[in-house]
Order: structure tokens, then C-alpha cells, then sequence
């Protein structure tokens, strides 16, 4: 089944292509805005924890010297003190990737050709990125990094994404979230099949406020939208909820 939805929400999310009755505006803006707060509040939670623990490892790394296997049972320790982290990785500058608290020794791959990679060498600061595929995992997950220039090493978080979908799962009547980089690409979003209108996202990236609402419509729904852009790291919190249809929603 191929499901049509050029606004916000998947069209699979409805049952049929009618609501019984409309949602009110005013009730609906004020859920949307508190779940917007939520999300914002636990992402910015989840990448503070991160960043406390890359700051431990490279001082651990850089002042100890370790030997390699001291240094793998510390990422697996450090792995498992972060809720919805499922690994830790230490990158050269160069792309070869040196420790995986996943597996000892690590992998002999190279990542410098990874978006992620080439953020946080190029970017100052945390960096979360567009979920990818991993290449020896073979699972989805999303990337958290930055560059520790102290021990010339890229530290990455390979984040599960059914954490950072947990906050955009905030109710079960017609909503929906979406956690987006600073640019606008998708890093997790609720429901999964949800297709992004590219206006919708440029309208809220163009927009120098941190933080609002607004009734974005296209020829079948109408949704109320709540963005909130965080201070602290670069990415964007939205939280949708339908207000009502204006035409039958199609699917084939």
C-alpha cells in the first residue's frame, strides 16, 4: 500500500478519512506546546548525559593512557550508565574507527567518509545527525558526536532511535513529532511511515524565532504545529496534532 500524505501525518495513521467530531483548537494548542516542551526537555536531557560522558572518557583516555582493553571495558561501562545508547565509539581523525564498546577489537573499518564524522570535525560542539544504517550493525540508529581535539578523536553515540522516538509519542488521537538537526534533515519521527512536507520544514528553519505555533493545511487536513529549536544543541523539536479534514484522505 502506497500511502499518500503530502502534509505532516501518514494518512495510515486514521482508522477511516473522517474524525467524529473536531478537536478544539485552544485544547489542542496547549497539548501540542506541552509535548513540544516535553521532547525538547528529554532530547536536551539525553545529549547533556552524552556530553558528561564523552568529557570522562577523553580525560581518561588522554591522562591514563589505558591500554586498548582497559579502554574497551570503559566504553561498555560508560555504554551502559546511558539510557538508549548503544554504543560508544572512539574515531581517529582520519576515519579509522580505533574502539567500539560493542565489540573487541574493534571493527578495521574507516568512517571518515560519515556524515557524522565530518560534522564534528568541521563543526564546533555536539552534533546529532540524520538517522543512518549502521555498516557493521546493520541496524538504524542515530548518531551523536564531537571532536575531542585533546586526544585527536571523534567520540560517537550510536543512539536508539525508539528513545529518541519515546518523547514524539506523546498521545494516541491524531499526533505525531519529529526530531530534526538544525537543517532540517529527520533524525526520528512518530509515526515512522510520517512523510515531512519540505514547506513545512523550511518555514519553521527560516523562521528566527526558538520557539511557536501554527496551522499548517494542505488539501486534505489541517494540523496544528508546535517547534521548539534548542538553545543548547542543534536540533528542532515539532509536535503535531490533527485538527480536522478538509477533504477525504486517500490511500491506495
Amino acid at each position: 500500500m502506497r500511502i499518500l500524505a503530502a502534509g505532516f501525518l501518514a494518512a495510515a495513521l486514521w482508522t477511516n478519512s473522517t474524525f467524529g467530531a473536531q478537536a478544539d483548537q485552544g485544547n489542542s494548542e496547549a497539548e501540542t506546546n506541552r509535548a513540544a516542551e516535553n521532547a525538547l526537555r528529554q532530547t536536551e536531557t539525553l545529549m547533556t548525559s552524552i556530553a558528561f560522558a564523552f568529557d570522562y572518557l577523553a580525560t581518561f583516555v588522554g591522562e591514563a593512557g589505558p591500554p586498548a582493553p582497559i579502554i574497551h571495558a570503559e566504553l561498555q561501562a560508560t555504554t551502559n550508565r546511558l539510557d538508549g545508547v548503544r554504543s560508544l565509539l572512539m574515531i581517529a581523525e582520519d576515519g579509522t574507527l580505533q574502539h567500539d564498546a560493542f565489540s573487541y577489537p574493534a571493527p578495521q573499518v574507516n568512517l571518515g567518509n560519515r556524515d557524522y564524522v565530518i560534522a564534528a570535525m568541521t563543526k564546533p560542539g555536539m552534533r546529532i545527525g540524520a538517522a543512518i544504517i549502521g555498516r557493521t550493525s546493520g541496524f538504524p540508529f542515530a548518531p551523536i558526536s564531537m571532536r575531542k581535539p585533546s586526544i585527536n578523536t571523534v567520540m560517537t553515540a550510536i543512539t536508539d532511535l525508539r528513545k529518541l522516538r519515546e518523547p514524539l509519542d506523546w498521545c494516541l488521537d491524531a499526533c505525531g513529532g519529529a526530531l530534526l538537526t538544525d537543517d532540517g534533515k529527520i533524525v526520528a519521527i512518530s509515526p515512522p511511515e510520517t512523510k515531512l512536507d519540505d514547506d513545512l520544514i523550511q518555514k519553521i528553519i527560516n523562521n528566527e524565532e526558538m520557539n511557536g505555533s501554527f496551522v499548517h493545511s494542505n488539501e486534505r487536513i489541517s494540523f496544528l504545529i508546535s517547534f521548539r529549536k534548542s538553545e543548547r544543541f542543534p536540533f528542532i523539536i515539532l509536535a503535531s496534532k490533527a485538527l480536522a479534514p478538509t477533504t477525504s484522505i486517500a490511500t491506495e
